[in-house]
């Protein structure tokens, strides 16, 4: 049984992460049998979530475990794709994953906003002095995270800037199709999903938030994610 280590849901998500939420989105994909478990980055191979634990294998990085499950059960979402399709599909997760990423990740944890609402969800329950320490020390690496990338070194109205052109960019390039690449979901999709619907959940306005909302053709797109990969529980008779 594959044994995915990642963080719990928040915000309505099935994770609070990005790259949890694409690992978890791509097994219900792919049909792969798996188990949710709760991950410590303390324990990680590589330090962060998700990890995947199999048949005493572990493997860190959502790519790498993608990679990874592809190979070893024999499952491709992407069979059939032409290689130009294949190429503009990294592009697009690049872009998402090394990009995108930390316009998110400012707008949750450095805006001042946005970090009041992490700050509470993700530390609220912490007993004092941790209640306010560890917050401080995740938050004090961000910023620096952020401004070894680059992207903290920008100020907040430029972050936004940046963060709205990817978002138009997707939205060009989905158009009227269901999905990125055709008519079926690929890898992509998980990808673009787990980050659309997490800038979606995220119970603070933003100018990056206006901008997916205002994409109809996004918005739609993370609706039939949803209904396709994470139905609604049946209401109770």
């Amino acid at each position: 049984m594959i044994r995915l280590y990642q963080f719990p849901p928040a915000y309505g998500l099935p994770s609070a992460s990005p790259f949890c939420m694409k690992v978890e989105t791509w097994l219900r994909m792919t049909a792969l049998p798996y188990q949710l478990m709760a991950g410590d980055p303390r324990k990680a191979p590589k330090g962060k979530l998700p990890y995947i634990e199999d048949n005493g294998v572990r493997v860190a990085d959502s790519h790498l475990i993608l990679g990874y499950l592809a190979e070893r059960y024999g499952v491709d979402p992407d069979a059939g794709l032409s290689a130009p399709q294949r190429a503009l599909a990294l592009a697009v997760i690049r872009m998402l994953e090394d990009h995108f990423y930390w316009v998110v990740l400012h707008g949750r944890w450095i805006d001042p906003q946005g970090w009041a609402m992490s700050r509470e969800v993700f530390f609220g329950a912490l007993a004092q002095p941790l209640r306010t320490a560890v917050p401080f020390l995740v938050r004090r690496q961000l910023q620096r995270d952020l401004r070894g990338q680059g992207m903290g070194r920008h100020e907040p109205p430029e972050i936004d800037a940046l963060g709205i052109e990817d978002v138009d960019a997707l939205a060009a390039l989905l158009g009227k199709r269901s999905f990125f690449l055709g008519d079926q979901p690929r890898t992509v999709d998980a990808v673009a999903h787990a980050f659309l619907a997490g800038v979606l959940a995220f119970p603070v306005d933003s100018l990056v938030k206006e901008a997916v909302t205002n994409q109809g053709n996004l918005v739609a797109f993370v609706a039939r994610m949803n209904t396709r990969f994470y139905p609604a529980e049946p209401s109770p008779a």
